[in-house]
């Protein structure tokens, strides 16, 4: 698996996503915006694919961090999250309790046409065990994706 990270999870960093994420902060996501878009510029991909939230999180933040940073980018949504809610979110767990996580996601009904031969880049907010990142590559993979690498903004 290869994943490359625009910033290091430092203090800052993470107070950035503690507001923009957590808080709701929706104008902080013009932050990362040029980074990303040069980002992406440079990366060697035919289809980008966010990594989805769950109904509950869209319903309470109302926004998806990851694709808040893609304002004007063209993106794929092939993934869907299988359940409407999550027990705990992944920041509130333990690594232990990451690398155990059961597969969240499942194909969009269209993704296998949208995506078979395809070089497929996954963008996350931040790498923390890779788990995430793993789930979405093994639902990809089902699709007859050429090749799946991924991008996030922090590791």
């Amino acid at each position: 698996m290869i994943n490359r990270a625009l910033f290091q999870y430092d203090a800052g960093f993470k107070a950035y996503m503690q507001q923009y994420k957590f808080q709701g902060d929706y104008a902080l996501r013009v932050v990362v915006q040029a980074t990303l878009a040069r980002a992406l510029q440079r990366a060697t991909y035919d289809v980008l694919v966010p990594i989805p939230v769950d109904v509950a999180t869209w319903q309470s933040r109302g926004f998806n961090q990851v694709t808040g940073w893609l304002t004007g980018q063209p993106f794929f949504q092939a993934l869907e999250v299988v359940a409407d809610h999550k027990e705990r979110p992944q920041s509130a767990k333990t690594r232990a309790e990451r690398l155990v996580t059961p597969q969240p996601f499942s194909l969009a009904p269209n993704a296998c046409k949208v995506l078979q031969h395809q070089r497929v880049l996954l963008l996350d907010d931040v790498y923390t065990t890779g788990r995430t990142i793993r789930h979405a590559i093994d639902q990809i993979n089902l699709s007859g994706a050429k090749a799946v690498t991924s991008l996030t903004l922090a590791r």
